[in-house]
């Protein structure tokens, strides 16, 4: 018996060395066949490609003499039935001589005028073709070159094109063109066996193929942004232009919709910038190579071959007996290997056991005895459940173990152990089947992770966690409490605040009022009672009348300051006319004060409330402020403006500017106060500025029915 599955071995062995000897020749010779079928493959390719790019370029001198011809230009600048004549017959002498479809002449405007084909019934002349790329590059001075099918004769044709000029002239006044038939080229590229020659666009469009049922269709899916531009561009009519279904991969080999598989070589097409040249080769002319060769070489091989076998087959038999005695070195082997394998099963620091197909434990390790505190004698033969607490036992003998049965396979299922003295522990239990010959599970090896401690932890981290968030819920009641109570003493400073304000302008206007009316009115009277004295001693004493006319030009300082000094506690023109007037006189103040450029700018501003009015006022003083002691600035510009019921004070200067985030004590306060102003009618103020770059105040506020206005 052992001598006969010898033999079966060296047979089998003989079999898989003719084939590996096979395979490795037919390798040899397919690469080699493969190797030379790519070379000529790129020859032919680049053969073709030089083959097409001298067609497609032997017009194109042609139609640069064909545009220098004298009697396109009488036509263009006068076109009446001589001169076009004339034209006519120049262009159907270069026709006949060219042996091309049509040449034609058209205008500035791209209107076919003249044309070889005047007489046909696909007739350029008259037709418009404005929208060809052709004419919209030669009416700018550049020839051209196009392929693309005729709009008007529905046939494939490759377009050069040439700008027309008249003497003197630098813009062209026409164009001429050549059509050349594309049939003549497919003529011209009539490919050997299993050869395929395309001709794509940018976008993929086959136009000329050696295979016509693949004209107009794309190497690629197009997608719809593609399609609708191929559609726009009338270069190739109006579709569809189908997939033809060639799986193209790494640009090296494609396959055909019918399983085909080519050898694929790409080239770029000279003066057609995006157009690809395509050849396909059939890699089954490919085995055709190998076919034959491999007939003709094989005859002498196989003989050597059987050969060669027979000599394997003698060795091997010989060191038969050797592999037997090699056998029983490796059972001996296995042995001390199982042998291992039980130390590491009973000595393994984890609860490990065994079960058959009805759930009775057939082994379990030492740990597994000593955590449970039984003996060995106890457990071998029960059933696994027996030790399972009655939670556990429903859960593995209505749903894990059938499962398991199944599948083969449970993890991290968890159970409850009960211990000899009846105390339980928790488990993670996973397991794996071991299956026989067919397939059928007989038994698990299943390993059991104590994770009391663990539970217990967790639970405790639960409690924990339970605790923190009734304490954090707690916490976040005693913080809306006390946000409640800063919101209502925030409120309470803001009125307070705006109390103050409202009575601070109180106080301003009462404290102007006072200097203008009484302090005033005294002023003027010493003013009288000094001219008086000074009309009196002029007879007398000249020296006590220049010293009371020095004393009259002092009080009249006195009362220009005193006035001035009301204007600015509460400026009169406010309460009079209006914040618009205010701010106009405030500016020219301002610039008179202190030299520097000051600009203001109002738009649309409506009626606005005293108390809007103050604030603007004061925002806007508070800013130039700023401006004339900080910023070292030469132009400053205020202005106001209403919009969608929003009214708009904008304060600009172009002064050395500085970090609003690093603001100093005092300059925070009058920014602050800014702030605060704006709040207090329900407006917004916002501060930019950048050093170097000047300043920006904008101050914002509603003013449809004054809404958000604090009385």
């Amino acid at each position: 018996m052992k001598l006969r599955v010898i033999l079966r071995l060296l047979s089998l062995l003989a079999f898989l060395s003719a084939a590996t000897g096979g395979y490795f020749y037919y390798s040899s010779l397919q690469q080699s066949a493969f190797q030379e079928a790519e070379r000529q493959a790129i020859t032919h390719a680049e053969m073709i490609k030089k083959n097409l790019a001298s067609f497609l370029s032997e017009n194109i001198r042609p139609v640069k003499a064909l545009a220098g011809m004298q009697d396109f230009q009488a036509p263009l600048i006068k076109p009446d039935d001589d001169t076009l004549e004339k034209a006519n017959a120049m262009l159907d002498h270069f026709k006949a001589a060219l042996d091309v479809n049509v040449c034609y002449l058209m205008d500035a405007f791209g209107n076919t005028i003249a044309s070889s084909n005047r007489k046909a019934p696909d007739s350029f002349v008259g037709k418009n073709f404005s929208f060809r790329p052709y004419f919209q590059e030669a009416i700018q001075g550049t020839p051209s070159t196009y392929l693309a099918l005729g709009t008007t004769s529905g046939k494939r044709g490759a377009y050069y094109s040439h700008p027309v000029y008249e003497k003197g002239r630098g813009a062209p006044m026409g164009i001429v063109v050549i059509k050349a038939s594309i049939e003549l080229i497919e003529k011209e590229l009539t490919s050997a066996a299993g050869e395929i020659v395309l001709v794509t666009d940018p976008a993929g469009v086959v136009f000329i193929s050696s295979r016509k049922e693949w004209l107009y269709h794309v190497l690629r899916k197009l997608s719809s942004e593609e399609t609708s531009q191929v559609a726009q561009s009338l270069q190739f009519g109006k579709g569809p232009w189908q997939w033809i279904g060639l799986d193209i991969k790494e640009n090296k080999y494609a396959q055909d919709l019918s399983g085909n598989k080519y050898l694929m070589r790409r080239l770029k097409l000279y003066n057609y910038p995006g157009w690809d040249l395509i050849h396909l080769y059939n890699l089954k002319a490919v085995s055709k190579i190998i076919s034959g060769p491999l007939i003709k070489i094989t005859g002498p091989i196989v003989p050597a071959l059987c050969i060669l076998v027979g000599l394997a087959v003698f060795l091997l038999y010989r060191k038969a007996s050797d592999e037997i005695l090699k056998r029983k070195t490796f059972e001996n082997a296995l042995q001390e290997s199982e042998e291992r394998y039980r130390s590491i099963y009973h000595n393994t620091p984890a609860m490990l056991h065994s079960i058959d197909t009805k759930g009775r434990l057939i082994s379990v390790s030492d740990n597994w005895l000593e955590v449970l505190g039984y003996s060995r004698q106890e457990v071998i033969g029960q059933k696994l459940t027996g030790f399972f607490a009655p939670d556990s036992r429903r859960l593995a003998e209505t749903v894990v173990m059938p499962e398991f049965f199944k599948t083969g396979i449970c993890k991290d299922i968890p159970y409850k152990f009960l211990k000899q003295k009846g105390e339980t522990i928790d488990v993670l239990l996973s397991a794996i089947g071991d299956r026989d010959d067919k397939g059928n599970i007989v038994r698990s090896l299943a390993v059991s992770i104590d994770v009391t401690e663990r539970n217990k932890a967790i639970e405790a981290l639960k409690l924990a966690k339970e605790e923190l968030g009734r304490y954090s819920k707690d916490l976040e009641l005693q913080v809306e409490e006390r946000t409640k109570e800063i919101t209502s003493i925030l409120n309470q400073l803001r009125l307070l605040s705006g109390s103050i304000m409202v009575n601070q302008e109180k106080e301003r206007s009462a404290i102007a009022r006072e200097l203008h009316d009484e302090l005033g009115q005294v002023l003027t009277a010493l003013r009288m009672d000094a001219v008086w004295l000074s009309n009196r001693l002029k007879a007398t004493d000249n020296r006590a009348a220049e010293r009371t006319l020095t004393m009259c030009s002092l009080i009249d300082k006195t009362i220009e300051e005193v006035r001035n000094m009301a204007i600015r506690l509460r400026p009169g023109v406010l309460d009079d006319l209006g914040l618009v007037d205010a701010l106009e006189w405030h500016t020219s103040d301002f610039e008179r004060r202190t030299g520097i450029t000051c600009v203001f700018e109002h738009l649309n501003v409506p009626s606005i409330n005293d108390t809007v009015a103050t604030a603007a006022y004061r925002i806007t003083q508070e800013a130039l402020t700023n401006v004339a002691r900080h910023a070292f600035a030469s132009h400053a510009k205020v202005v106001l403006r209403s919009e969608e019921g929003l009214l708009t004070l904008v304060a600009i200067d172009d002064g050395k500017g500085f970090d609003t985030s690093r603001l100093s004590e005092t300059e925070a306060l009058g920014v602050a106060g800014m702030r605060e102003r704006a709040g207090l009618v329900g407006g917004v103020l916002e501060v930019q500025s950048q050093p170097g770059k000047g300043t920006r105040v904008n101050f914002i506020v509603p003013v449809d029915g004054q809404a958000g206005v604090v009385q």
